[in-house]
């Protein structure tokens, strides 16, 4: 009798050929500059680095659950809703982060085009939708909801934006570059 592969085995197998997929053919495809390139002697990050750590961090932790050894019922319908609600929370925080500013500012003359890159209206989109996904993944994880955990996640959110911000002048917040 042949041995029967377990769910979390064959979600585990899925991702590590999306990994593969996203490392070989669509980050290639996708970029014009490799993971990194040479510029006057000097080595400069490429286009290719930051989907080239996520997909390989993705294709590790897919191979580290393939060569797991294998329990009945890992991949359960409790999993399943899990996932989903993650996926939801993810969703509803990039839908935020990518509408929020330019909501806010539809009655400004001119649209929101002219003010993504100005003080506040760059930062209502990714600090909304960063509130959002700290505290949703904080709620679900705690199975409670608390005011405090999105105060934690606008604080870190703010954080984050004002580090990406303050230091380079002309950066441009996610996703405001391709409002």
């Amino acid at each position: 009798m042949k041995p029967k592969i377990s769910p979390d085995t064959w979600l585990a197998l899925f991702f590590l050929v999306t990994a593969c997929v996203l490392i070989f053919i669509w980050i290639p495809l996708d970029t014009d500059s490799g993971i990194v390139e040479t510029v006057r002697r000097k080595f400069v990050i490429g286009d290719a680095l930051g989907p080239t750590v996520a997909a390989t961090v993705i294709g590790l932790g897919a191979l580290l659950a393939v060569l797991r050894p294998t329990q009945d019922n890992l991949l359960s319908l409790q999993n399943i809703a899990w996932m989903l609600s993650l996926i939801g929370v993810f969703a509803a925080s990039l839908l935020v982060m990518r509408y929020a500013g330019p909501l806010a500012a539809f009655a400004q003359e001119g649209g929101y085009r002219p003010l993504r890159a100005t003080p506040p209206w760059h930062y209502i989109g990714f600090l909304l939708g960063g509130t959002l996904m700290i505290g949703g993944l904080t709620g679900f994880a705690q199975r409670r909801w608390k005011a405090g955990d999105f105060a934690i996640g606008f604080a870190a959110a703010l954080v984050i934006a004002l580090l990406y911000d303050v230091p380079f002048d002309d950066l441009i917040l996610p996703p405001n570059g391709d409002v």
